[in-house]
């Protein structure tokens, strides 16, 4: 008897035993623990599990309800060291069952930051990004404040497409020193990044309009902070440091700037043709054409001209209808270097300008082998499959040229014209062509942010508002588009569509005859435009000159 009641009560402990919650954990005691590790457990049970906290010494850190049940533990949350990791569950009928582990966190917090942004940089060259972030996480961690600990972060998170996270590390990397330049240049990447995905999302709402436009500004306000630096680093300007300064300037878009300093060194010696160049780049870029002529007029007198001379000297012929003066420039510029960059580029633009895409098409890839990466090769390029009609090529040209250089105004410009010309194919839809005009007007926009002088955005304005029929604003855009360049008959062309739309025809046909005078080869003789007819110039004979500066 005794016997069978010892069997029965051996039967029942077995029971209660099977009955109790058992957890296994994909990891046990004595486990390191770098960055973050995540714990799996599984839990057998008579009776339903409901849940499985975990916790964190005695802390809950959290709770999960359904199986699998996993949990995240973050170690850079943790001091190096024994941490102990509990798992508790619980059944429907209140039974519970625990399992407890130690593991050792070790970071290696205490090798510091700077060994921690090393390890992060091989990871970013090898696409890790989660590994990057580990290491920037610890380096951080070691130092707070260190900006290359926040700039791998911020490189790290933009890798792996986490645009906001992003954004926060490069904003604390500018915010600790706001005069580190690499710092500012990412943070301009990643606003770029944001308009590109906004644009790329499509709609154009109120907020996502908004997003793109801000993402735009801010990326541009980075980049010119930059410039400006860059400028300011040289010094004070001097007869000695003259090409210096003015090569920072005309990066930094400062024409006006590096024509105030390159005029008085080439007024005391007319045979300099570094100096000559420069100058007559930047008067050129500036819109004045005639005193760029007259620059390398001077040059070709007292001194010696190079090939980038003659170039410059043929986009100059060409924007001011001179095409066999232009067609003899260029002759001496590639007999004298036909490698020089200013050269070729002043080629692409000549054909551009008088629309010989067949001559723009072998000139471009020539380009894009040997000088891909470079901004203006890119505008080309982008403007090349725009009118070949390839507008997803040039959308992708386009974004790889203000990755190159955010303060780029032509290509904000030439983007802008490339979404009215989408506006105009067959068969768009309203919506589309409302969507189309928003972001075009966005890129002039951005181009102003750039050049606030810059003719060419204000009457791509002044012609978005034509389209969308709002001829009060149209005139405000085109009298400034006018006025900030008065000897380019883009601005003037513009204003005498902008008249028209306002009835006030007898002034329009006053500055349709002025853009005619100023721009005989493509303007002389027309009727006043419509807005369609000044996208067209704008989109050839109207643009600005642009070739790669000298160097």
């Amino acid at each position: 008897m005794r016997a069978f009641i010892f069997v029965i009560a051996s039967v029942a402990l077995v029971a209660q035993a099977w009955a109790a919650v058992q957890l296994n954990v994909n990891a046990k005691s004595g486990d390191v623990v770098t960055g973050e590790r995540q714990f799996r457990v599984t839990a057998y049970a008579n009776d339903p599990v409901t849940q499985v906290e975990f916790y964190v010494g005695s802390e809950l850190r959290d709770t999960d309800t359904s199986t699998p049940y996993e949990f995240q533990f973050d170690s850079l949350n943790e001091p190096d060291g024994d941490t102990t990791i509990r798992f508790k569950a619980y059944t429907t009928k209140g039974e519970t069952g625990e399992k407890t582990i130690v593991v050792h966190v070790d970071n290696q917090v205490s090798k510091g930051a700077d060994f921690h942004v090393q390890k992060a940089e091989g990871f970013l060259s090898d696409s890790k990004w989660d590994d990057a972030v580990t290491e920037g996480r610890i380096a951080l961690k070691a130092d707070a404040k260190s900006g290359p600990a926040q700039r791998v972060l911020a490189r790290a998170y933009l890798g792996s497409g986490q645009l906001d996270k992003a954004q926060k590390f490069a904003e604390d990397a500018v915010a600790t020193n706001g005069k580190d330049e690499k710092s500012l240049n990412l943070l301009s990447v990643i606003d770029l990044r944001r308009a590109f995905v906004t644009i790329n999302t499509g709609g154009a709402t109120s907020e996502t309009l908004d997003t793109i436009r801000n993402s735009l500004k801010s990326a541009v306000d980075a980049r010119k902070k930059v410039l400006d630096m860059d400028v300011d680093a040289v010094g004070a300007p001097t007869d000695a440091n003259a090409v210096a300064y003015a090569d920072a300037a005309i990066a930094a878009g400062r024409y006006s700037l590096a024509v105030s300093v390159l005029q008085p060194v080439f007024g005391k010696d007319q045979r300099k043709t570094d100096v000559a160049d420069r100058l007559a780049f930047a008067q050129m870029r500036e819109g004045r054409l005639a005193d760029a002529l007259m620059t390398l007029r001077d040059l070709k007198k007292y001194g010696t001209p190079d090939a980038y001379s003659s170039a410059l000297e043929g986009v100059l012929d060409t924007v001011t209808g001179q095409d066999q003066a232009s067609d003899d420039a260029i002759k001496d510029a590639v007999l004298s270097d036909s490698e020089n960059l200013g050269v070729r580029t002043a080629q692409a633009f000549i054909a551009l300008s008088r629309n010989k895409t067949s001559v723009l098409a072998k000139l471009s890839a020539d380009l894009s082998r040997d000088e891909g990466a470079r901004p203006e090769v890119l505008y080309f390029l982008s403007a090349l499959a725009n009118r070949q009609g390839r507008y997803e090529d040039s959308v992708k040209f386009y974004e790889r040229a203000v990755l190159a250089e955010p303060a780029s105004a032509d290509i904000y410009v030439e983007q802008g014209n490339q979404l009215i010309g989408l506006s105009q194919l067959p068969k768009v839809d309203q919506k589309q062509i409302d969507q189309q005009l928003e972001v075009a007007k966005i890129m002039f926009q951005t181009a102003l942010e750039v050049r606030p002088e810059s003719f060419e955005a204000l009457a791509g304005l002044a012609t978005v508002d034509l389209m969308q029929k709002h001829p009060v604003d149209a005139l405000k855009m085109a009298q400034a588009a006018a006025a900030a360049s008065p000897n380019a008959a883009l601005g003037h062309y513009a204003l005498a569509a902008a008249l028209l739309a306002n009835n006030r025809v007898s002034e329009a046909q006053t500055e349709n005859n002025r853009a005619g005078q100023l721009d005989r080869k493509n303007l002389e003789g027309r009727g006043i435009p419509d807005a369609v007819a000044i996208w067209r110039y704008s989109s050839t004979g109207g643009r600005t000159p642009l070739l790669s500066s000298p160097r």
